[in-house]
């Protein structure tokens, strides 16, 4: 019997928390996912691996670091609970547990869902007086949808804004990352940069209210310097592979812990 293999350190998993998540407003909640991706499977494991994005989901509703681990200990399932006909050959390589860096604005969401909700209604409604069993069907097919869609109304309905992430894919080495530490710290500050190396790149958060230079000209700044990295972009939808997991086999890890003393929850 497989079982996911997603925590790689919760040691790290409680760094993140104390220094890297804000605690949560009275409307917001963080939000994590497994998704299945196939960017450094090889070509027979790409055939065997179906994609799939988002097909585990939990929430943090609390700030409490025991609900935090439970929650993420609780994505740690059978695999042949979402992927019967996979299971035997399962390639944990490509799962990837996303968390969201600002939180979710639940009460903003619930808003868009009901807009989402009205319309099936006017669209069932029209269907029912047009006698359209098609129409009524598909009507009834998106109510039966309706939570999925409540939860994918999560990716654009941010709360606190706290971090921006600039998003750097291709290879970091430490020519690259010592520049880019100079870089970040003298524009923003040492303490409030933290790095965070994953199996495809560099994630650098830059604390919100110490953003001061446009997207562009740190994008420009830092692929002038090294145009061989494969992509650099401001991360709009504002997931990241979670550090203290598995992404491609490897663990995302904090590059610049011993630089960051502030703490936004107690440990």
């Amino acid at each position: 019997m497989k079982y996911f293999n997603i925590i790689a350190s919760e040691e790290d998993l409680k760094w993140w928390w104390t220094y890297a998540v804000p605690p949560l407003k009275q409307n917001e909640i963080y939000f994590v996912s497994l998704s299945l991706r196939k960017k450094r499977l090889n070509k027979e494991e790409r055939e065997i691996t179906p994609h799939n994005e988002m097909f585990a989901k939990t929430q943090i509703r609390h700030n409490d670091f025991n609900r935090y681990i439970q929650a993420i200990r609780s994505l740690e399932q059978r695999v042949d609970a979402y992927f019967p006909k996979e299971a035997e050959n399962f390639i944990h390589n490509a799962i990837v547990c996303y968390w969201n860096i600002c939180p979710i604005d639940i009460y903003s969401a619930m808003k868009d869902q009901m807009v989402h909700l009205n319309e099936i209604m006017m669209t069932l409604t029209d269907s029912a007086l047009k006698n359209s069993q098609g129409g009524i069907e598909q009507a009834y097919y998106k109510v039966r949808k309706s939570f999925d869609t409540y939860q994918s109304l999560f990716a654009r309905n941010f709360g606190t804004k706290y971090w921006i992430d600039f998003d750097i894919d291709g290879e970091i080495n430490d020519d690259i990352y010592n520049w880019l530490k100079t870089y970040f710290y003298g524009n923003f500050g040492k303490g409030h940069v933290i790095f965070v190396k994953t199996g495809g790149g560099l994630h650098c958060l830059i604390r919100r209210d110490k953003y001061a230079v446009n997207p562009t000209n740190i994008i420009n700044s830092i692929t002038k310097s090294y145009p061989e990295l494969k992509e650099v972009v401001k991360n709009d939808n504002q997931m990241i592979p979670l550090p203290g997991t598995m992404q491609y086999g490897e663990p995302v890890i904090i590059l610049n812990k011993e630089d960051i003393s502030f703490k936004l929850h107690e440990s």
